[in-house]
């Protein structure tokens, strides 16, 4: 736990973003930073729109405006969200970043004291063993992700770098990222100035990008995580209470009912946990798939009318597949939170006929609960799950179609 937060903190803290700090996480240094740093995304939006509409005349300088504006509105967003809603992330986090909030049902607290074999050492292992694998899973990605956006920035700011140097054209001013500033660069110093904007705007991406998503997606894997344990807890109800009572009896019709009740209470901090994550995400969620289609479409686009194993095209590959693989993640996590609840509606019904009514009556509770599932809603009745990864995909491709006959016309 303490290796996967000590990660985190480390990339956010360098753009002022505290909340996985264990003290001074509400630092007005930090503030300061995080503030200046969404001026910065404000600014990269402004920059790039322009160049997109002062480029509308030329095809391939638009197209490669495009990509790095719809890149600046998610930067800018990130940013925004994370400065907004900081106190909010920060209680998210203790509820479930900090701690096991598993261990907060008794059963688990009992169980991970015991030294027996069993189902009831079997669910400790799982709680120890998918907590562990989820903070690895999440370190690695975090890292992953990270590597990744740096080096498709570093590729778009050593391409700049590379062409001034290949045209020998000693007036030649290229940025790093298509933006139109409203000063001229013919002076050096200010060029440098200008580059250094650029540049830092850039590598801002490499800390918005992974920092909020991997957050997002540490707390939506603990959700899924949970549910998990609960419905191997529900599958195997008679038998740990059977564990822990000795024999059956009206003592083992007790344990059972006390364990579902505990399971009943867990499930329920899990859809308000659920729910309260979803309302402040759900704007992000909204803006990273419609962003996420205008540039895979825009970078299909470049690389479709570029020289394909050009070193200035591998930059857009890079930027295109980590779109891809960004949505397709938060797309299965969300798909992976609805299978779980509908296999842990059908896990509290398991066997209801061997208990007794007070039980059969949880159950009947229970099974109401469940049946409103607790479904990750991007804009409206549309969720996250597989088939909007889909949409997104055939959506990226019908604009890509679109544009591409256009210039053929053209």
């Amino acid at each position: 736990m303490d290796e996967t937060i000590r990660d985190f903190n480390r990339v956010l803290s360098v753009t002022g973003i505290t909340i996985f700090a264990k003290t001074n996480w509400d630092s007005k240094l930090g503030l300061v930073l995080q503030f200046f740093n969404v001026i910065i995304g404000f600014m990269t939006i402004v920059f790039t729109t322009a160049y997109v509409i002062v480029n509308l005349s030329d095809t391939h300088a638009c197209i490669q405006g495009a990509c790095i504006c719809t890149t600046g509105i998610i930067m800018f967003i990130s940013f925004g969200v994370c400065l907004l809603f900081r106190k909010q992330f920060r209680q998210f986090l203790n509820e479930m970043g900090f701690k096991d909030a598993m261990l907060d049902m008794p059963l688990i607290e009992y169980v991970l004291k015991l030294e027996q074999a069993g189902r009831l050492n079997e669910l400790k292992g799982e709680v120890v063993a998918s907590q562990e694998k989820l903070l690895k899973l999440t370190r690695v990605l975090l890292k992953t992700y990270v590597f990744s956006v740096w080096a498709c920035a570093t590729l778009y700011l050593s391409d700049s770098v590379y062409q001034m140097f290949v045209r020998q054209d000693d007036s030649l001013r290229l940025l790093g990222f298509e933006m139109w500033v409203p000063w001229s660069l013919q002076n050096f110093n200010v060029y440098l100035v200008t580059y250094a904007f650029n540049a830092y705007s850039g590598y801002l991406c490499c800390i918005a990008y992974p920092g909020l998503q991997l957050t997002i997606i540490l707390l939506v894997g603990q959700t899924v995580r949970q549910l998990r344990i609960l419905n191997f807890i529900l599958l195997n109800l008679d038998q740990l209470a059977l564990e822990i009572a000795g024999q059956k009896g009206e003592k083992w019709q007790c344990y059972c009912t006390a364990i579902l009740s505990q399971c009943v209470d867990h499930y329920i901090m899990l859809k308000r946990f659920s729910n309260k994550l979803n309302v402040i995400c759900r704007p992000f969620y909204l803006a990273l798939i419609l962003d996420a289609i205008m540039l895979v479409c825009v970078c299909s686009v470049k690389i479709a009318i570029s020289n394909k194993s050009s070193p200035d095209t591998m930059k857009y590959y890079l930027h295109e597949f980590c779109f891809i693989m960004v949505v397709l993640t938060f797309c299965l996590l969300g798909q992976q939170v609805e299978n779980e609840c509908a296999k842990l509606e059908t896990a509290v019904t398991e066997k209801w006929y061997i208990y007794d009514r007070t039980h059969k009556m949880h159950v009947r509770i229970f099974k109401m609960a469940l049946s409103q599932r607790m479904p990750i809603f991007i804009f409206g009745t549309i969720t996250l799950s597989a088939p909007t990864f889909t949409w997104f995909l055939k959506t990226g491709m019908s604009f890509f179609t679109l544009v591409m006959s256009v210039l053929e016309e053209d």
